[in-house]
């Protein structure tokens, strides 16, 4: 992968980003538009475009969601929201009040350059506990606990959380993308309603 800018507000999101690259990412805060929608490819293929015509250059944009399964799947990417409002604790017990606690973590990351876009998915599915456990990680880490495990995103030390968990698996699933990309992948045009928002999952 050629050098290019992360284009997030979220710290932790660059230090995951490092650590599964393996190398110093240069990073960017812009105010891009989202739209409202459960799909979340879609969603990071809009935010990708944006991003491009305002810089111009090689750049990355994640999108991240987390589907309750007692909600069919639901708020999916737009739990953001969810976690402003009611915290992962407030998630967690949704989750449980419904009689359910499984839960779907699901990321993809976006590469643009002139030769147009690439994007790589990752998930990994789990449950919400409670209470919350562990100090790392940010978001929702400290309520999820990927399947076969038995300590939370939380708990979990930086490296196996890359290995196992839905980020790491986007970025490598997008490095695998690049290496076989052999022509231009076109990147639809933004739909017209559109809505600023943060990074901040």
């Amino acid at each position: 992968m050629t050098p290019f800018v992360l284009v997030t507000g979220n710290p932790d999101k660059v230090v995951e980003a490092e650590r599964v690259l393996g190398r110093r990412v240069e990073s960017i805060d812009l105010d891009l538009p989202e739209i409202q929608g459960l799909d979340l490819v879609t969603i990071l293929r809009v935010k990708g475009e944006e991003a491009w015509r305002r810089l111009g250059r090689p750049l990355a944009v994640e999108e991240t969601g987390l589907g309750l399964d007692a909600l069919g799947g639901f708020p999916g990417p737009l739990v953001r929201w969810m976690l402003e409002a009611v915290g992962p604790a407030g998630i967690a017990r949704t989750a449980h009040g419904l009689g359910d606690p499984g839960a779907r973590a699901h990321c993809a990351v976006l590469y643009r350059d002139a030769a147009g876009a690439v994007i790589g998915e990752g998930e990994e599915l789990g449950t919400l506990v409670l209470p919350p456990r562990g100090s790392t990680g940010f978001g929702w880490d400290p309520v999820f606990q990927p399947a076969g495990q038995d300590r939370t995103y939380g708990e979990l030390p930086g490296e196996v959380k890359d290995e196992i968990g839905h980020r790491g698996k986007a970025w490598r699933a997008l490095l695998a993308a690049l290496e076989g990309r052999s022509q231009p992948v076109p990147v639809p045009a933004a739909p017209a309603t559109t809505r600023p928002g943060e990074d901040r999952r």
